[in-house]
């Protein structure tokens, strides 16, 4: 009797083991980064393609501050960054990654509320576009608001593309 139960205890603790395996379990997941726009693929168009930026990366070319950030879609990191003073005398500054450089914009208006509001941010060669639908944010958290937005970025010789995601705003 004792050898049966142990017969069955046996049994019941190698089937509720995981089964041993050569056969890798696969990649950790990665971050899922933009991808170009349907119709560009294939089409032998170069599309800029933004990449990711972490604070160490933005915060040594914008100044730290309220302003606000872009996240496509399926991404935490942010694509675009803005800051700005709260005057009507000084244009935002924005970043934005292409080929592990960052870039730095400059907003077509002046004080926090134009960076708020969206619009074109560019450099020599580069030109950014944030749109939203503006007024009441679609949620607050913490002192940020959030609106859904899209992001278009043009580059000479090089094309255009376009992300969707969110446009944060805050402190």
């Amino acid at each position: 009797m004792k050898l049966l139960a142990l017969v069955l205890a046996a049994s019941i603790v190698a089937g509720c083991s995981p089964a041993q395996s050569d056969e890798p379990v696969g990649p950790p997941a990665e971050e899922v980064l933009p991808v170009e726009p349907d119709g560009s693929i294939g089409d032998g168009v170069s599309c800029p393609m933004l990449m990711p930026m972490v604070y160490d990366e933005f915060s040594q070319a914008i100044e730290a501050g309220a302003g606000c950030a872009f996240v496509a879609q399926g991404n935490t990191d942010p694509l675009f960054v803005a800051t700005a003073p709260d005057s009507d005398k000084i244009a935002g500054k924005g970043a934005i990654k292409i080929n592990d450089t960052i870039v730095v914009l400059t907003h077509n208006g002046v004080g926090l509320a134009q960076v708020e509001a969206g619009g074109v941010f560019a450099s020599e060669a580069v030109e950014v576009t944030i749109a939203h639908s503006g007024g009441e944010p679609s949620s607050e958290k913490e002192g940020t608001y959030f609106w859904p937005a899209t992001l278009k970025i043009s580059q000479d010789e090089v094309g255009s593309n376009m992300y969707e995601g969110t446009y944060e705003c805050g402190a």
